[in-house]
């Protein structure tokens, strides 16, 4: 930097190099706090993780903590090809895991940050800890079904009803053919065939292919009497005033993941995060904000008992159901999301 002329020649040029020094201080720009952006789904979901795991570790750390919409296998792939990352954690249901790990799209875990003890080993691997289990139930409108609904009289087309189903293939292939006798130790490998045409059967009736999200909207709106829709999503609309109701029949669960995207810009403060959020009392929390089970057994500790009757892990809620094959959607999801799209538009 040039001196200017009217500095006086007297001065010491030691004491030029103070008042550099000093100027410099004054001048640079403050370091940037500590940040990490997590990616979900929004909604009521999104809003129960802000309150068990996003507001409590920002006040507690001081690290800025944004939350942020669109989770999904697509958009880490289409962030990691181009190369404009802006997320650091991901919250990845286990099929859009299992296809980012793939990918190569994910970084490995720093397990000497993250003390998940109380998770069991099958949810703790090298690029993702599952943090809770949620199921997909069908739920129904009880001013237009009093008593209720079946799963087959979902797909049965003299069975009147605005539908709502799933925006991706995942769970509601699965739940169409346990609808239509398939057992849940026979589900996989999926014959999608067989499950396109039990969908077949009432898609003039399907009024929205759509996420969790706005499903539950759709349904506190009053504008679908039927949805295949998570067990939390239901519940939450049911305490917003829904006269709904749902059930475990041909249910299927699944995992969440918490995953960190490969060149994440904040790669430690993720790593802080998902120590965090993974700790027995933010996942009890998370539970009493939406009903999804919590992966860490000393969260369950923490719960009031009867709110396990609400959690896909419930024994008598589980064995009504399927588990979702992430192993069988990792090798064959390319195949079954082009047929599907092209399905759904027909």
């Amino acid at each position: 930097m040039k001196q200017k002329s009217r500095l006086s020649i007297g001065i010491s040029a030691g004491l030029l190099a103070a008042a550099s020094v000093t100027l410099f201080a004054q001048s640079a720009p403050a370091a940037d706090p500590a940040e990490v952006v997590v990616a979900s789904y929004g909604g009521s979901f999104q809003d129960a993780q802000t309150k068990a795991f996003f507001e409590p570790y920002a006040k507690a750390t001081g690290v800025k903590v944004t939350g942020t919409t669109g989770s999904g296998y697509a958009k880490v792939k289409a962030m990691e090809e181009g190369g404009n990352i802006s997320w650091d954690v991901v919250s990845a249901e286990s099929s859009a895991h299992a296809n980012e790990v793939k990918d190569g799209l994910l970084e490995p875990l720093d397990y000497s940050i993250i003390k998940a003890d109380g998770i069991p080993a099958e949810f703790r691997t090298k690029y993702g800890v599952g943090y809770i289990k949620f199921g997909m139930n069908l739920a129904w409108s009880k001013d237009k079904f009093p008593k209720g609904l079946t799963p087959a009289q979902f797909f049965d087309p003299s069975v009147k009803a605005r539908r709502a189903v799933t925006l991706e293939p995942e769970y509601t292939l699965e739940f169409a053919l346990l609808a239509d006798g398939v057992k849940p130790a026979a589900l996989y490998p999926l014959d999608v065939d067989r499950a396109l045409k039990v969908i077949g059967r009432v898609k003039d009736q399907i009024v929205a292919f759509k996420g969790a999200a706005d499903t539950q909207a759709l349904i506190q709106q009053g504008e679908v009497d039927v949805a295949f829709v998570p067990n939390g999503r239901v519940n939450n609309a049911i305490k917003a005033g829904a006269n709904w109701a749902y059930g475990w029949d041909d249910s299927v669960s699944d995992t969440e993941w918490w995953v960190v995207m490969k060149g994440a810009p904040h790669v430690q403060e993720a790593m802080k995060f998902i120590n965090y959020a993974v700790q027995p009392a933010q996942q009890a929390e998370l539970t009493r904000q939406i009903p999804y089970g919590p992966t860490n057994v000393d969260a369950l500790k923490l719960l009031d008992p009867a709110v396990a009757k609400d959690l896909p892990s419930y024994p008598d809620n589980a064995k009504l159901g399927a588990v979702l094959d992430a192993k069988w959607w990792n090798e064959n999801r390319d195949s079954v999301k082009s047929r599907w799209n092209s399905y759904i538009m027909q």
